[in-house]
């Protein structure tokens, strides 16, 4: 399961629209976030694809040296970006709005989908993803104004409800 907290990344689209909800149209919006985090982001997709990515550098650098097994190296560099087939719902996103913890934007119940990886020499992970969401009025104009800035944001995932998604064998992942 997907569970940044307190990472800074760019927010490169907000799209507003209606959904269906029986006969009831609910405004909803899709937020697509983007930037550079560290490798260890994919031990949440499966435990077995840092590995898959990345390798320990045959020729590290003094930072390198200092942890020697951190998986840093591109085990296939010219793979390119990936998308990753995964989604996840009843996700909370939280987006600090810069005045303390009563400002911030709190979005339950979303669902996370659209994953990109791009892994980097070095061992970060060029991410994104998309959030589905459904914003109350007062939400709307601050996450407009958020368009194409960075911003601190958590994705906290909902409490596991069956023994296979406490310990890590989603059937989404």
């Amino acid at each position: 399961m997907l569970d940044l907290q307190s990472c800074i990344l760019k927010m490169s689209s907000v799209n507003f629209r209606q959904e269906l909800h029986g006969e009831d149209h609910v405004r909803a919006c899709d937020l697509k976030f983007e930037g550079v985090v560290g490798n260890d982001v994919l031990i949440a997709f499966h435990p077995e694809l840092r590995a898959m990515l990345f390798k320990k550098d045959e020729q590290p650098d003094l930072v390198d040296q200092a942890t020697p097994e951190a998986l840093t190296a591109l085990r296939f560099p010219r793979l390119g970006t990936l998308k990753y087939d995964w989604e996840g719902t009843g996700y909370t996103l939280t987006i600090d709005y810069g005045l303390g913890d009563k400002s911030n934007i709190v979005l339950a119940e979303c669902k996370v989908d659209g994953i990109r990886i791009d892994p980097m020499q070095g061992g970060s992970v060029r991410l994104g993803f998309r959030v589905i969401c459904h914003p109350d009025g007062k939400q709307v104009d601050p996450l407009t104004e958020m368009l194409q800035g960075d911003v601190t944001l958590s994705v906290t995932p909902p409490e596991p409800t069956t023994v296979q998604e406490l310990f890590g064998e989603s059937k989404t992942a």
